[in-house]
Parts: structure tokens; C-alpha cells; sequence
């Protein structure tokens, strides 16, 4: 078994999370959950919030506000 990857989600007036994920399309998933539940626009995202992380902590991708999945070099993946 892999390990998981692990998404960050902070935004203003929201809490810090770090989520583990599987694969790029669930961690889509878990940010815009995310940003539904907690009702914030893109401006009150923190700097890292929906970065990618693999088990050794090096960026590995992004979700941006839309739920659009990106490569750590700003490639968009879907």
C-alpha cells in the first residue's frame, strides 16, 4: 500500500485541516467540501491552502479555488 498524500485547507474564519488523500480527483473532493461548508471566496484562501503534499512533505499538486487539479509546477492535470 502507498502512503497517502495530504491536502492543507485554511482559509479566513475556517479551521487549518490536513487531510490525507489518495488520489488528485479526492483530494478535489475534500477542498471543495471544504470551501462549501465553510462558504469562503478565493480571496480568504490562506497561502497554502489546497496544496498537495506526498508522505515526505514535497508539494506534489494544488486545487485551486474552482476544484481544478494542478501539477507542483502549475500544469493543469484534468
Amino acid at each position: 500500500m502507498t502512503q497517502p498524500h495530504y491536502i492543507h485547507l485554511e482559509a479566513v474564519e475556517a479551521p487549518r485541516l490536513i487531510v490525507p488523500v489518495h488520489f488528485a480527483d479526492h483530494a478535489s473532493k475534500v477542498f471543495c467540501a471544504y470551501r462549501d461548508k465553510y462558504g469562503f471566496g478565493a480571496s480568504a484562501m490562506l497561502a497554502e491552502c489546497g496544496n498537495i503534499y506526498n508522505a515526505d512533505k514535497l508539494l506534489v499538486g494544488h486545487i485551486s479555488y474552482s476544484g481544478r487539479i494542478w501539477d507542483a509546477t502549475g500544469n493543469l492535470v484534468e
